[in-house]
């Protein structure tokens, strides 16, 4: 029962919430204890939230997912988990989500249930309408960074929101695109996904990478984050980032039996590698 509780969760799936960590280190405030462990606070209230909202889209989607090759494996739809316990397993995460939120400030946890409200609107309405369905998601990552920003006093960056915006719609697209490739059959397919065919899936993905790099390599050339790191050698992180996307974009159109980007993140060791570059190199930077 606990290990179909800890999948249930998706606990693989908390380091999406790492971005709450992106204040913190950009504002240089790693090093102040204090604000250390409120951005810590935010990671694990948005690690509470999101559980409870893998909970209630598994139990809104069990009849999708029981047609679907990987999801019919998921708790719910296998019945190893039944409906009555994950309800009881949604109400308190949210309300432990929102307790820790609140004891960091009002406005985290304003964030919190801003995010669970998008994404109950997002599970019964908004997942059906093509490239709403996609914002939203990329919206629920602009909410982290808001809550991060928040969490600390720090004033969030307009390029680092739209930073934000656009990578998580890549990846968003980028799921679309290897769960529309992996189910051969139409019918069983998501109805956020059916309406999309594989051609604009294609070009959606290239374009969001692109503007991925973009903005990321404009923030990092803006005077006022030359500023406030006090170097101007940030730019050099733009290339490991960039190998990064490129990694991903490989896997991306060559994987036949994944549906989800997050994955190879965790299994592919190459952009691990590529990932512990990119940090070292950023923190190597700012050090200096």
């Amino acid at each position: 029962m606990m290990k179909n509780i800890i999948k249930l969760l998706k606990i693989k799936h908390y380091i999406k919430n790492t971005i709450v960590f992106i204040p913190l280190i950009f504002s240089l405030s790693f090093f102040n204890l204090k604000q250390t462990i409120l951005a810590f606070n935010v990671f694990i209230a948005f690690c509470l939230i999101a559980s409870a909202v893998y909970i209630l889209n598994d139990i809104i989607d069990i009849k999708n997912d029981k047609l679907h090759p990987i999801k019919r494996h998921r708790p719910i739809a296998s019945g190893a988990i039944n409906l009555k316990l994950a309800y009881v397993l949604f109400v308190l995460l949210v309300s432990l989500s929102c307790i820790t939120a609140y004891t960091i400030n009002p406005a985290s946890m304003v964030m919190i249930i801003t995010y669970l409200i998008l994404n109950i609107l997002y599970s019964y309405y908004l997942k059906k309408i093509p490239i709403i369905d996609v914002v939203c998601i990329a919206l629920g990552f602009i909410i982290r960074i808001l809550a991060g920003c928040f969490a600390i006093s720090v004033i969030p960056s307009p390029l680092v929101i739209l930073l934000t915006f656009f990578t998580s719609m890549f990846f968003t697209f980028a799921k679309r695109k290897l769960e529309f490739s992996l189910v051969k059959d139409n019918d069983n397919l998501r109805k956020s996904v059916k309406l999309y065919n594989e051609q604009l899936l294609n070009q959606y993905v290239s374009i969001n990478a692109i503007l991925s790099i973009a903005f990321y390599f404009t923030y990092m050339l803006d005077p006022s984050t030359i500023l406030k790191a006090q170097t101007s050698l940030l730019y050099i992180t733009v290339i490991p980032f960039a190998i990064i996307i490129f990694r991903l974009l490989f896997l991306i159109y060559t994987c036949n039996n994944n549906d989800d980007p997050a994955e190879f993140i965790y299994k592919d060791k190459t952009t691990l590698t590529l990932l512990a570059v990119y940090f070292i190199t950023l923190f190597l930077i700012l050090l200096i």
